[in-house]
C-alpha cells in the first residue's frame, strides 16, 4: 500500500501563492518604513523611563538592542551612537514629546503589522478602533521592552546581593541560582522573543483565536529570525562591503534590509499558523 505523501510541502508552497498573490511584500515594506520611523520616539520614551529607575543606565538598553540587531559593527556602532545621543535629549520637555511622537509615529507601525496580519489570518476583524488598539499595542510593547532590560539586568544585581551572603545560606543559595539562570542571557531573549510574537499573532488582528494555536507560527519565526540574522550579520561581514558604496549610509541601508525580511517572515509565520490550522479542521471533518 503506498504511504500518503506529507501534506505540509503542498501547504507551504500554497502559502507562497497566496503570499505573493495578496502582494505581502508590498505591506512588508510598509510596515518596515513605518517602524525605522517609530524606532526613535519609542527608544526616547524607553530612556525616560530607564532614567527614572535606580541601578539601571543606557548601557543596559544598549546591551538589549545590541542583542537584537545582527551582529554588524557599522550596525552596532549606529545603535550606540543613536542611543547616546537620545539620552542627551530626554529631559522633561523631551519627555512629553517623545511621549506624544510615541503615540503617533510608533502606533502607525504597530498598525502596518496589525493590516499586514489582517489579511492572512482567519477571523481577523477590522474596526473603526484598530489604530486605537494599535496605540495600546504599541505601549504594551514599550512594556516588554522595559521587562527585558529589568530583567536581564537583573544578572549583576543578584551577583552582587549573592556575594553578600554565605553560599550555604537558602538565600544565598536562591540568589546564586537566580543569577545563573539570568546569565543566559541569549535564552531569555529568545523566550522574550516566542513569547511577543505569540501575542501578535493573537491580538494584533482582531477577532478571538486561542493563544496555543499561534505558538507553531511563532517558534518557526523565532528560530527563522535567529538564523537569518547569523548568516547575515557573517555574510555582509566578510563578503558585502556595503560601505564603499553607501558611506555612512551603510548601516541604515542594512538595517532596512534586515528589518524588511523580518517583517516578511513574520507576516509569513501568521499564514503557517492558518494553513496548520486548516489541515488540523480537514482532519478533523468526517469522510463523505
Amino acid at each position: 500500500m503506498k504511504k500518503q505523501a506529507s501534506p505540509l510541502l503542498p501547504a507551504l508552497l500554497d502559502l507562497l501563492r497566496q503570499y505573493l498573490a495578496l502582494d505581502m511584500a508590498v505591506y512588508a515594506g510598509h510596515a518596515t518604513l513605518l517602524l525605522l520611523t517609530a524606532s526613535l520616539p519609542l527608544l526616547m520614551w524607553v530612556l525616560v523611563i530607564i532614567n527614572m529607575l535606580p541601578f539601571y543606565s543606557v548601557s543596559d538598553i544598549a546591551a538589549l538592542v545590541a542583542q537584537l540587531l545582527p551582529d554588524i559593527p557599522a550596525i552596532q556602532s549606529m545603535a550606540v551612537d543613536v542611543i547616546a545621543n537620545l539620552n542627551n535629549q530626554s529631559t522633561t520637555f523631551m519627555a512629553s514629546f517623545a511621549a506624544i511622537t510615541t503615540v503617533i509615529s510608533a502606533s502607525g507601525g504597530m498598525a502596518a503589522v496589525q493590516k499586514g496580519l489582517q489579511k492572512l489570518t482567519p477571523g481577523a476583524r477590522k474596526t473603526m478602533f484598530d489604530r486605537l488598539w494599535a496605540v495600546l499595542y504599541t505601549f504594551l510593547f514599550e512594556g516588554l521592552m522595559l521587562v527585558a532590560i529589568v530583567v536581564q539586568s537583573l544578572s549583576p544585581i543578584l551577583r552582587g546581593l549573592a556575594g553578600l551572603l554565605p553560599l550555604h545560606t537558602l538565600v544565598g543559595g536562591l540568589l546564586q541560582r537566580l543569577h545563573s539562570l539570568l546569565s543566559i542571557s541569549a535564552v531569555l531573549s529568545l523566550a522574550l522573543s516566542l513569547l511577543t510574537v505569540t501575542l501578535i499573532y493573537t491580538y494584533v488582528p482582531g477577532g478571538k483565536r486561542r493563544i496555543r494555536d499561534q505558538l507553531p507560527g511563532a517558534a518557526a519565526v523565532v528560530a527563522v529570525w535567529t538564523l537569518f540574522s547569523k548568516i547575515f550579520s557573517f555574510y555582509i561581514g566578510h563578503f558585502w562591503k556595503l560601505s564603499y558604496i553607501y558611506g555612512s549610509l551603510a548601516a541604515i541601508v542594512l538595517i532596512t534590509l534586515w528589518l524588511n525580511v523580518n517583517i516578511n517572515v513574520l507576516f509569513l509565520g501568521a499564514g503557517l499558523n492558518a494553513k496548520i490550522q486548516g489541515m488540523g479542521q480537514e482532519k478533523k471533518e468526517p469522510d463523505a
